[in-house]
Order: structure tokens, then C-alpha cells, then sequence
């Protein structure tokens, strides 16, 4: 088996990029959260925070994509050109506002259907703060956790075909 043209390899490398892409994500998001979570609140937290986490989250998505996930690509796709990095750029927007449309979804569970407080502001660095590693028994914190998976799974979903047969694509076979 060709580990540059296997269809389970190249799924196995874009499982670990999304995987190396989230925690990027996730880890600017709540940083961003920690930082700016007392001047801002609500859903203006929620956008900026996800906007940051995008930014780095998709930094490092491309560069893993482009120099390791997908190796069997056609010679006339120019990976490296403005053009592709604008449309690599704009599909990962498209796959943010999904994100976020996911995460405000999970929120009004969450709030309304849960009867718990809003998600979109919490931190886990000020849980951890607060409760030390008693916030792992934080209901809040499986919410907020739970949300944060959906929505990365929603952008995952969509970059995964999007990247696949948009961007990157396979040489025709003869």
C-alpha cells in the first residue's frame, strides 16, 4: 500500500492535522477568553475568541495540509499561489461561521434546555483558577467541553470535503 495515494492514510494525516488545527484553536480561543473575558462578555466574547482560535487554528491547518496531509495532489494545483491560500482562507471561513453557528446552538441548549448558565463566555483557565482540578466535576465545564466538540467536528467535517474535492485535488486517473 502507497502511503502517498492511500485514501486511509490521507485520512489518518487530516484526522491529525483537524486534531493539531482544534487544539491550536482551542487553546488561542481560551487564552483569548482568559485575557479579554472581564472587558468582554456575551456574544461578542464568543466572536472574537473563535476569530483568534480561527486564525491560528488555520495557520497551522494549512501548513500541515499543504507540506504533509495531502500528498497525492495534481501537479497543476499550485498549493503555494495567493489565489489557493485565498480560497484555502475563505472555505476555512465558511467552516468557522458553521463553527460558530454550532457552538450558539449548543449554547441555547445548554442555557435553555439545560437551565445552565451561557457557555460562550467561560474560560477553562479561570475554572482551573477558581476550582483548581475540581473543575473536571464542573458541569459547566462537560457543556462548554461537549460544544466545543460538536463545533470542531462540524468544521471538521466540512474542511475535510472542501480540502478533499476543492482544493486539493488528485490527479485524474488515466
Amino acid at each position: 500500500m502507497n502511503k502517498k495515494t492511500s485514501k486511509s492514510w490521507e485520512l489518518l494525516r487530516f484526522l491529525i492535522c483537524g486534531v493539531a488545527a482544534a487544539l491550536t484553536d482551542y487553546l488561542f480561543c481560551q487564552l483569548t477568553i482568559f485575557l479579554l473575558g472581564k472587558a468582554i462578555s456575551g456574544i461578542w466574547l464568543t466572536v472574537i475568541s473563535t476569530a483568534v482560535g480561527f486564525i491560528f487554528g488555520v495557520i497551522v491547518n494549512y501548513l500541515i495540509s499543504t507540506f504533509w496531509v495531502y500528498q497525492n495532489v495534481d501537479k497543476s494545483v499550485k498549493t503555494k499561489s495567493k489565489t489557493f491560500i485565498l480560497w484555502f482562507v475563505l472555505l476555512s471561513l465558511a467552516a468557522m461561521l458553521l463553527s460558530i453557528g454550532a457552538m450558539l446552538l449548543c449554547d441555547l441548549v445548554v442555557v435553555h434546555g439545560l437551565q445552565m448558565p451561557s457557555i460562550v463566555d467561560m474560560s477553562l483557565m479561570q475554572l482551573i483558577k477558581e476550582n483548581g482540578w475540581a473543575f473536571l466535576a464542573n458541569n459547566i465545564f462537560w457543556a462548554y467541553f461537549i460544544s466545543f466538540c460538536i463545533k470542531t467536528i462540524v468544521g471538521l467535517v466540512f474542511n475535510y470535503f472542501t480540502r478533499k474535492y476543492i482544493l486539493y485535488k488528485e490527479p485524474k486517473q488515466a
